[in-house]
């Protein structure tokens, strides 16, 4: 119980910290710009059709925005302890350092996750295809799992590397998700991007009209493995994360 106060905590202290005119104006553009760029994909083409529509949808928010959400929610997670000097405070009460990386990562999610789905509603709005409600619970679904396994990917990069988290993560984003994951080979199985990929062919009905090429880039397996992969890989990362946020050793913050 404690610990789970502990959890709640954190989460709440940085959803607080979130809460800024300057980070919620940098939320408001982040959710804009798909839709902007769904508007120009109309006006240049005169018509979008709905398969093009919705590959552009999830191009463009559950990878692109989710993704650029978590960089900068997650990744800064033990530097920016330390460099305010709250690390050697945390680190002294039971549970303090599971607690800092479980709420920081709930606050990711939900942070990115809230900023991801109005951007998925405006996009929508602008992309202006048949069954947008249909499209928006799969597209939501998708949304939800891209921000818990990418946030628990960058869980790692944040505690092994904290001051150059960022950078890390990038390239984490980069290396695992994007070459790993269009390989045809078990590697790809790792990968949140296969997970999110697969869940998207089957729901859209696309797996017979898929070429020979692209179906070795999808999982066959049912939507629930799809599931229970991403959450079993989200586990993984951040035990690992939190193995070794206990094992690491920080120096104090230097006083100005």
């Amino acid at each position: 119980m404690n610990a789970w106060r502990g959890i709640i905590a954190v989460a709440g202290f940085q959803l607080r910290r979130m809460l800024t005119p300057q980070r919620i104006a940098l939320g408001l553009a982040g959710a804009l710009f798909p839709a902007a760029v769904m508007l120009a994909a109309r006006r240049i083409v005169g018509g979008l059709d709905r398969d093009f529509a919705v590959v552009l949808l999830y191009a463009l928010v559950p990878e692109a925005v989710c993704m650029l959400g978590l960089l900068v929610t997650m990744c800064p997670l033990v530097a920016d302890e330390l460099e305010r000097g709250t690390w050697q405070h945390v680190v002294v009460r039971p549970g303090g350092r599971r607690s800092l990386l479980v709420g920081t990562f709930l606050a990711a999610v939900i942070w990115t996750s809230c900023v991801a789905l109005v951007s998925l509603v405006l996009t929508l709005l602008a992309a202006g295809v048949s069954g947008a409600g249909g499209l928006a619970l799969v597209l939501g679904a998708l949304v939800l799992l891209s921000c818990v396994g990418r946030a628990a990917l960058f869980a790692l990069p944040a505690v092994i590397v904290p001051k150059r988290a960022l950078v890390a993560s990038v390239g984490a984003a980069i290396v695992v998700e994007y070459l790993a994951g269009f390989l045809p080979a078990v590697v790809n199985q790792f990968t949140v991007s296969l997970r999110l990929r697969s869940l998207l062919v089957h729901w859209m009905g696309w797996r017979t009209s898929l070429p020979p090429d692209l179906r070795m880039i999808v999982d066959p397996e049912p939507p629930w493995v799809q599931f229970a992969a991403v959450v079993a890989l989200a586990t993984l990362l951040l035990a690992a994360a939190g193995v070794i946020l206990a094992w690491r050793q920080f120096p104090p913050a230097e006083e100005s």
